[in-house]
């Protein structure tokens, strides 16, 4: 559900704040409009009882507190994917930059992927014993996972 504020505070930089905003969701899409009618995009970086931080994708030149219009798309940013897609040049929202039509996708996905359901992973039950009482009890090692590789900066590992 779109939902448009005319409350915006503060402008930091890259960051837009916005107070008087409810229900927004973290990483959520907004459109910035400014007074002259362009629009530019940004997503929820922060929320909190009243504000909202709105981190922008594009630069915040031209934009006016008093005259700005932040609307809430209330969706997360997400991409149309097809075999299209192969071979081409994308910006970094997923539209083209190569000059070549449009990709009409054949399914839409979040960009953010799907959450991973930690009951669905297998029990660790590998024990790498590596000889060294501070790494075996502070930081088991596991085969099959990420294994982290200690070593001082500049030193062979």
């Amino acid at each position: 559900m779109k939902t448009q504020y005319k409350t915006v505070k503060d402008i930091y930089g890259p960051i837009v704040v916005v107070e008087g905003v409810e229900n927004a969701k973290y990483e959520e899409l907004v459109d910035i409009e400014l007074p002259d009618g362009s629009i530019r995009k940004g997503r929820v970086l922060e929320t909190s009882k009243n504000l909202v931080l709105v981190q922008m994708f594009e630069e915040t030149r031209g934009l006016e507190r008093e005259r700005a219009k932040a609307t809430f798309l209330g969706r997360t940013l997400e991409i149309g994917l097809s075999e299209d897609i192969l071979g081409r040049v994308l910006k970094g929202d997923g539209t083209p930059r190569d000059g070549h039509p449009a990709i009409v996708p054949e399914m839409t996905v979040n960009i953010n992927g799907n959450p991973v359901n930690p009951f669905s992973r297998d029990f660790p039950n590998d024990f790498i014993e590596t000889g060294i009482s501070s790494i075996d009890t502070l930081n088991t090692l596991v085969r099959g996972q990420k294994l982290p590789i200690f070593s001082g900066s500049g030193l062979p590992h």
